[in-house]
């Protein structure tokens, strides 16, 4: 078993993250030993002399700094860690590894390793999100931008360097002490669906007129007029709801059964009578119908929070049990709703976190950005939040998203062409399953109107798994 020593300084803080990189990702044992004589958090194992020495600046510098303040924050432009100290310890790595804490210095022999990159502690500002909780600005949903965080402006968002720091630390452990083991884990594709809306407004009158206006206008497009008329008659008029464009429940579900995935399926529960809370009501027949098809083809129920109440940890409450009733009534167990996603991904660190675990959830898979793919929270592993100001570790786990559907193809976001999506799809899949972690996606219903939504939506999955 590994021995860990370090000082008392940030003592709940170092449990956390100890918990988080050594316990749950790396899958080790250990135990923790406070030495006050310590500057370092050094690891050691068995009864060996052998010493593991790790910088601990991110801890240390609230010795003088406030906790929270934007001293405290990584000074850029950030040192990267060349490639040749990973092969060092055998380790293939195909970049150089960002040092958001410490310093690339580092000493190597047979019987001790000291590295100047503060691993812990930069993984601690990752998985805290302990930037959004000091910079100020959001964007028009107040949502943190993307272009605000230290990933964004150093140019790894595409990377979980958590993962990475993590086998940076495993690969000295192993250099130094090879019988010692670790718990092997395996990723997985978690897919899920935010049920925004269950029409296509354009499919109806008079919102057929707009989409008319806009094939002709926008796409200049006869085709497309062609195929929104068919669509209206469809569905408007011979009243075939399967053919309406944003009923793609069965296709998703299909897809995913084809390669032996179970998807999740996130409902508003409170329609706020507001366009951007949706077009349905939790309770109606369509909805608890819909409900019992998912359940009996084994797929899971979740909760998708109204666009208002992330901040709000009474509409919360009030809606996950609202959720639960009805999926009680559609004949489930209410204990099985035990996560989902905000709308909108509009999340405040420091206040939704705990709003979704005082109405008893369990997981959220929030944190993701909108106008960007990536690894907002550095990692693709599910792990255990922590509330930074109360500074307390939380139950609520954080499933990172990698994924949005919109986020690749709109042109408010990334604008990428379909090949170039799926080059970047594949590159988030490939760094999340080396890492052992999960490749999480969210695609909406909503979304599947045109076909090479569709084909994304099946080569995404079948491509990839």
């Amino acid at each position: 078993m590994l021995r860990v020593y370090t000082n008392s300084d940030c003592l709940e803080e170092k449990q956390y993250i100890f918990r988080q990189i050594l316990g749950n990702i790396s899958g080790v044992e250990y135990e923790l030993y406070i030495d006050e004589d310590l500057s370092e958090i050094v690891v050691k194992y068995k009864e060996e002399k052998k010493s593991l020495s790790i910088n601990s600046s991110f801890f240390n510098q609230f010795k003088s700094l406030q906790w929270l303040s934007k001293e405290s924050l990584p000074k850029q432009p950030l040192k990267y860690l060349k490639k040749d100290t990973f092969s060092l310890l055998n380790l293939d790595v195909e970049e150089e590894l960002p040092v958001i804490y410490g310093s690339t210095e580092y000493d190597f022999s047979p019987e001790n390793i000291k590295l100047g990159v503060d691993i812990f502690g930069s993984c601690f500002f990752m998985l805290s999100r302990y930037e959004e909780l000091v910079i100020e600005e959001k964007d028009i949903h107040g949502r943190f931008p993307a272009k605000q965080s230290l990933a964004y402006k150093e140019g790894f968002l595409m990377r979980p360097v958590v993962d990475e720091y993590t086998e940076l630390l495993w690969g000295a452990i192993n250099f130094l002490w090879p019988d010692c083991r670790r718990k092997r884990r395996s990723g997985k594709t978690l897919v899920s669906c935010d049920v925004d809306y269950l029409k296509d407004s354009g499919a109806y009158f008079p919102g057929i007129v707009k989409r008319m206006a806009g094939d002709l206008l926008v796409r200049k497009s006869l085709k497309e007029v062609l195929k929104s008329i068919r669509s209206f008659y469809q569905v408007a008029v011979l009243k075939k709801k399967y053919d309406d464009p944003f009923y793609s429940f069965d296709l998703m579900m299909d897809v995913c059964e084809e390669q032996n995935l179970k998807m999740a399926f996130y409902f508003i529960p409170k329609n706020n009578k507001k366009s951007i809370d949706g077009d349905y009501d939790i309770d109606s027949d369509e909805v608890i119908k819909l409900m019992q098809k998912i359940m009996k083809r084994g797929h899971e129920i979740g909760y998708h929070a109204s666009y208002d109440s992330y901040k709000e940890i009474e509409k919360t409450i009030a809606e996950v049990t609202l959720l639960k009733k009805v999926y009680e009534k559609a004949g489930g167990n209410a204990d099985d709703i035990t996560g989902g996603r905000q709308h909108y991904l509009r999340w405040e660190t420091g206040v939704t976190e705990k709003n979704w675990e005082a109405a008893g959830l369990t997981y959220d898979s929030t944190l993701g950005y909108a106008e960007h793919i990536g690894f907002r929270c550095g990692t693709s592993h599910e792990y255990n939040f922590y509330d930074c100001v109360n500074r307390k570790p939380m139950k609520l786990k954080i499933r990172p998203l990698l994924i949005m559907d919109c986020s690749l193809i709109d042109k408010k976001y990334m604008g990428l062409d379909f090949d170039t999506a799926m080059n970047q799809a594949a590159l988030l899949r490939r760094k999340s399953f080396v890492n052992r972690g999960n490749f999480t996606l969210l695609w909406h219903n909503s979304f599947l109107r045109e076909s090479f939504k569709k084909k994304m939506f099946r080569n995404i999955l079948e491509k990839f798994d």
